[in-house]
């Protein structure tokens, strides 16, 4: 199946990429303070998350566009769009959190990493999968190389992770020089109002993206501005194995269904549900029975006191349903009409509008500890993934395919 076919070879490199990344994190979690280790997870999200917005969804857009159309240049539009966004977002990014004098090269590195998003949905566009991947995610294979090769003879701290991040995105950017090569031998380029017609395309896909996303990182975003850098240092450390699984397999697939799906390529959805059911429940059962004891010995038992079987549990279904929801929302970008893509924005907006009230609520009801807001994340994400199977049947989005 040409599905699988593609999935394997997207996550072959980002397996790799994700155990470096995880790898790093438990050495810098092992050697950071864990002010400077919540520090560091909060500009994990930052990154994606800026990127996306700095992006307005032309990424997506460019491949919805172009699936169905002649291929033409565009980067004389996008390069500026890119740099004048990525100020914006610095911008924002450094009055909302405390950044000590770092925001030039956290600028740097939203700029370098949303190009490189950009080339990895162009190399997808071809059907490079396995070299999109590598775009997009072998900063993660560098940063852990530099991290225990830094780590080695020096220490780390804050300004040093941002600057080792800054050197990772730079060296897969390099693959900027084939795209600016093959665009040179196109004949045509996109006109301003084609332009504008990718962007407000995108527009959408940005904001359905962005807003689930918040859906996603939310308590990750909430706790180190409502607890603090330390809490938020906790509960990445309890939930980063679990979390990370879950998530890398669903990306994996995601990445590959939306270009299959926007090229009306046929999908055995029978076939894929079966082996990632299997998969879930296999991946489950192992962090029910030994996750507690993975975590322990993967931090060495530096967040044990703060483990409970309940906590690891929700955060467990917490990644279930982040998988799950994953899986339905590219189902839904790939196939669904542009009216579809509005409908669905409507249903993630009210989601969030509750969960973000219900979060802040219980939080000032009990501001001694974040862990009261873990039942409120599950809660959450039963609603999406339900409201999102709901949506579906109701409008057809799968039918046909199988």
């Amino acid at each position: 199946m040409k599905l699988f076919n593609h999935v394997s070879k997207t996550f072959f490199v980002m397996a790799f990429a994700m155990l470096c990344s995880f790898v790093a994190t438990l050495k810098l979690g092992e050697f950071l303070p864990t002010e400077d280790f919540g520090f560091f997870n909060l500009i994990k999200r930052i990154f994606p998350m800026g990127a996306a917005i700095i992006l307005l969804g032309l990424d997506k857009s460019y491949i919805k566009y172009f699936s169905d159309n002649v291929q033409l240049k565009i980067f004389k539009f996008i390069a500026p769009m890119i740099l004048v966004n990525s100020c914006a977002i610095t911008f924002l990014l450094g009055f909302l959190y405390t950044f000590n004098g770092y925001e030039l090269s956290i600028f740097l590195c939203l700029l370098i990493f949303s190009f490189t998003l950009f080339l990895s949905s162009y190399a997808r566009l071809r059907d490079e999968y396995g070299v999109a991947q590598l775009i997009q995610a072998g900063h993660k294979i560098i940063f852990f190389f530099l991290v225990f090769y830094i780590l080695s003879f020096f220490d780390i701290n804050s300004f040093g992770v941002i600057n080792i991040y800054l050197v990772s995105f730079l060296i897969p950017s390099i693959y900027i020089i084939k795209y600016i090569l093959d665009e040179s031998r196109l004949d045509s380029s996109v006109s301003f109002i084609q332009f504008k017609e990718l962007l407000s395309y995108g527009f959408l896909f940005f904001s359905v993206n962005i807003l689930n996303l918040m859906i996603i990182n939310m308590e990750g975003l909430f706790i180190p501005y409502y607890y603090g850098q330390e809490a938020n240092g906790v509960y990445s450390g309890l939930s980063f194995i679990y979390i990370t699984v879950f998530v890398m397999i669903g990306t994996s697939i995601g990445y590959v269904l939306f270009p299959m799906l926007s090229k009306k390529e046929k999908i055995n959805i029978k076939k894929l549900t079966v082996y990632t059911c299997t998969g879930i429940l296999f991946i489950f059962l192992l962090f029910i029975i030994f996750g507690s004891t993975i975590n322990s010995i993967a931090f060495k038992g530096k967040f044990d006191i703060y483990r409970t079987p309940e906590l690891d549990m929700m955060i467990i279904l917490i990644g279930v349903l982040q998988f799950i929801n994953g899986l339905l929302h590219w189902f839904i970008l790939g196939l669904g009409t542009k009216d579809d893509i509005i409908n669905y924005l409507k249903v993630i907006v009210t989601v969030l509008s509750i969960y973000l009230a219900v979060i802040i609520c219980v939080a000032n009801l009990n501001a001694e500890g974040f862990s009261s807001i873990i039942p409120i994340v599950v809660l959450a994400w039963v609603g999406k993934v339900l409201a999102t199977i709901i949506f579906i049947r109701k409008n057809k989005i799968i039918e046909g395919y199988h």
